[in-house]
């Protein structure tokens, strides 16, 4: 594929090598297809002046994969709705279509007393940080209006929340891109969890949390979404 763009771009071995920082060898090999003996980051290199991308598609027991993912998903989003307060009314996985934009908010919870929203996006893995962040800026920005709309949820308070297992792998992913989720995401852990005790103002963050199972936690049958916590037993004499 990199020989035949690289035919139709009229470009020499040569001239691919010289923009993209690597010998000619280099292109050469690859374009033999022994890419084994490169790594991803060079074959990128030589890919981009090309206008071409390259991705790395993991398999793993055809479809079994992508349900080990999911379920990861779904614990992470549990356990962030069994720490919220039983003051928080949560929603999972609100869904939205308004003029052609469409998507889903993880967890949707509203805090009546202080008229607080908070929107929590929820990553087992940190893909893309661009995407990423271009979709919850969406959200915060289309959401709020539909929700006041629909349940009347009028925020005084809003919140947007990146959560993360708190885990090496997507903390350097973060430290990697300090300075884009600094911007786009400045609160961490400790400033996302006294915001969610007690919302003051907007709050935009990241939460690193503990992939714990979730406790004490169940589904309303009567809505799908909704999530309530079950009342303690009353004591008995």
């Amino acid at each position: 594929m990199l020989r035949l763009v690289r035919r139709r771009a009229r470009m020499t071995q040569m001239e691919l090598a010289e923009k993209a920082g690597v010998s000619q060898q280099t292109v050469s090999s690859i374009e033999l297809g022994h890419a084994d003996d490169s790594t991803l980051r060079t074959i990128k290199r030589i890919s981009s002046p090309l206008g071409m991308t390259i991705d790395l598609v993991p398999r793993w027991r055809g479809p079994e994969l992508e349900r080990l993912a999911d379920a990861r998903h779904v614990r992470i989003v549990e356990s962030v709705a069994s720490r919220l307060g039983g003051d928080w009314q949560v929603v999972v996985e609100y869904t939205f279509n308004h003029f052609g934009d469409r998507g889903s908010v993880d967890i949707l919870a509203w805090q009546p007393s202080t008229r607080a929203l908070l929107l929590v996006e929820v990553k087992s893995e940190l893909d893309s940080a661009e995407a990423l962040l271009r979709s919850m800026d969406s959200k915060v920005r289309i959401v709020p209006g539909l929700i006041a709309a629909q349940k009347g949820w009028r925020h005084l308070c809003l919140g947007s929340v990146l959560v993360l297992p708190d885990e090496t792998a997507p903390r350097r992913a973060v430290a990697h891109l300090a300075s884009v989720f600094d911007a786009a995401l400045p609160g961490r852990t400790v400033a996302v969890r006294q915001w969610i005790g007690k919302p003051v103002g907007q709050l935009r963050g990241i939460w690193f949390l503990a992939d714990t199972p979730t406790r004490g936690v169940i589904r309303n049958p009567g809505s799908p979404g909704l999530i309530r916590r079950p009342h303690p037993p009353e004591a008995h004499a």
